[in-house]
């Protein structure tokens, strides 16, 4: 197998697949983790590190990253988005939602911060939300079921800002509302699609490029009944 080397070939292999998870998340199917070599990661070198593609992608527009396969991270295409979306994002409001007992309040509070404000880190997010380390947990796993949802993506990263205006630290993961960071073109199929027939598309696509896989195994992964 021909490794990916650099940023251009891994947006060339994931418009040509559809979509590609970040890590191996079952047997057979493409990787990023999988289709690279070891050595080339965490080396903060932009062009050949894939670890900094995924941000690098997103912040671009080139390709949708987060926990957006199924809750796993990974990326999808432009081409592949709205059926993602029409699968996986709800018919339903969050308020019908929240009635009917299937999001958790951290979900419903998290998705009424963002209706009022967008581009927020986990720190941003955390601190909004009034928790800290302690509470962080379950915010975390809120922030996973709205990517997993497609109400919000991740938009690129950045680093803290100190008081002296110097940033520190890791860079983390900035999340925007996909109606705002979706670029124009994404999104218009969607009102066209039906959940089951874009679903079935999304898992057409992926057992065609896996090796052996077993549709009841991909759905599962995929979170895609």
């Amino acid at each position: 197998m021909a490794f990916i080397k650099n940023y251009g070939e891994f947006i060339e292999r994931v418009n040509e697949l559809g979509f590609m998870p970040l890590s191996d998340i079952l047997p057979g199917l493409p990787s990023l983790a999988a289709e690279t070599r070891k050595e080339a990661w965490h080396t903060g070198d932009f062009d050949t590190d894939p670890w900094c593609w995924k941000d690098k992608a997103a912040e671009e527009k080139q390709l949708a990253f987060g926990c957006i396969l199924g809750g796993h991270k990974g990326f999808v295409s432009p081409g592949m988005y709205p059926y993602f979306y029409a699968c996986c994002r709800p018919e339903e409001t969050m308020e019908e939602r929240w009635r009917q007992g299937v999001v958790s309040p951290e979900v419903k509070e998290l998705w009424k911060l963002f209706e009022t404000k967008t581009l927020l880190n986990t720190s941003d997010i955390r601190r909004e939300a009034g928790v800290g380390k302690k509470g962080g947990s379950k915010v975390d796993r809120a922030i996973v079921e709205l990517q997993k949802h497609y109400y919000i993506t991740v938009a690129g990263n950045r680093r803290k800002i100190g008081k002296s205006g110097e940033p520190y630290g890791w860079p983390a993961n900035v999340y925007d509302r996909v109606a705002d960071w979706a670029p124009a073109g994404w999104l218009d199929k969607c009102a066209d699609l039906e959940k089951a027939e874009a679903g079935c598309y999304i898992i057409d696509t992926g057992l065609k490029m896996g090796n052996n896989l077993k549709e009841a195994d991909l759905r599962k992964v995929l979170a895609i009944r």
